[in-house]
């Protein structure tokens, strides 16, 4: 039961991590398939100004607030188990 509550929360924040990371690379047109290193090094830059931006960190905050939740009615849920 333990490792299942476990991998419950890990899989609740590895979306997250999963979800915004795809979100960041959409933002600043990364393409996944990026092979050479100076452009690579010219989106990660882009990327970089992505993070400072307020857009960026307002859909965050939101589905970080979202996961927390998560995972204190996951925590509730196993403490009453």
């Amino acid at each position: 039961m333990v490792a299942f509550v476990k991998l419950m929360l890990i899989g609740v924040w590895a979306g997250l991590l999963t979800l915004h990371t795809r979100r960041l690379y959409r933002l600043a047109n990364v393409p996944v398939s990026a092979d050479r290193a100076l452009y690579v090094r010219s989106k990660a830059q882009r990327m970089w100004w992505w993070l400072g931006r307020d857009e960026f960190w307002a859909a965050m905050s939101r589905d970080m607030l979202r996961s927390i939740e998560v995972t204190l009615m996951i925590g509730l849920a196993a403490l009453s188990f």
